[in-house]
């Protein structure tokens, strides 16, 4: 049997969630390019659950690097890829995150592609290293400055133009999953109604 083809695996964007699932702990979902596999299009992405991590602040994690045991034993990622419509687990041996910019975490998963573990016979196990750029959530700065330009932007005089304002943000930044925390910031940055502006 041949190894996958795993530079057919770019990523395109990754998000993470602090606490996520029964267990509570981190995840990381891993977009990838589209690409072609034996003449059929392919449009999936690498899911990681389980992630004994604290990534309710990623930029703290810059510059690190961590080992991970891999399935059944205790601490391991719960990983996986969609392909040939079979979920193929994805061992996690390694995460590792570089520099962050204003907007991203660079990062890199080491692990393998377990096929024999989804029955598919096509490819043996397939060691698999794959970067990614963690999307980062807003600074309290970031959040101030969009808020300033969507008031800027709608003309937002008092709370009762939060709705618009709020339109305006989701519509810039719609990577931006709290909403309850924004639209109470973003309030905290108008005079209630009926109060100069």
């Amino acid at each position: 049997m041949a190894d996958f083809p795993c530079h057919l695996l770019t990523a395109a964007g990754a998000r993470c969630q602090p606490r996520s699932g029964p267990t509570q702990q981190a995840a990381i979902t891993i977009a990838l390019h589209p690409f072609m596999l034996d003449g059929q299009p392919v449009d999936t992405l690498v899911q990681l659950d389980g992630i004994t991590l604290d990534l309710g602040e990623p930029r703290r994690q810059a510059g690190r690097s961590h080992c991970f045991p891999v399935n059944p034993l205790k601490g391991y990622i719960d990983g996986s890829i969609c392909l040939l419509h079979r979920h193929v687990p994805l061992d996690v041996s390694g995460l590792s995150f570089g520099a962050p910019d204003e907007r991203t975490l660079p990062a890199r998963l080491t692990g393998t592609l377990v096929f024999s573990a989804a029955g598919i016979t096509t490819w043996s196990d397939t060691p698999l290293e794959l970067a990614f750029a963690l999307e980062l959530p807003p600074t309290p700065a970031q959040i101030d400055a969009a808020i300033a330009a969507a008031i800027a932007a709608t003309g937002a005089r008092n709370v009762r133009d939060a709705g618009r304002a709020m339109a305006w943000l989701v519509r810039e930044h719609p990577g931006w999953d709290d909403r309850s925390a924004l639209h109470t910031r973003l309030c905290r940055h108008l005079p209630a109604a009926g109060e100069a502006s």
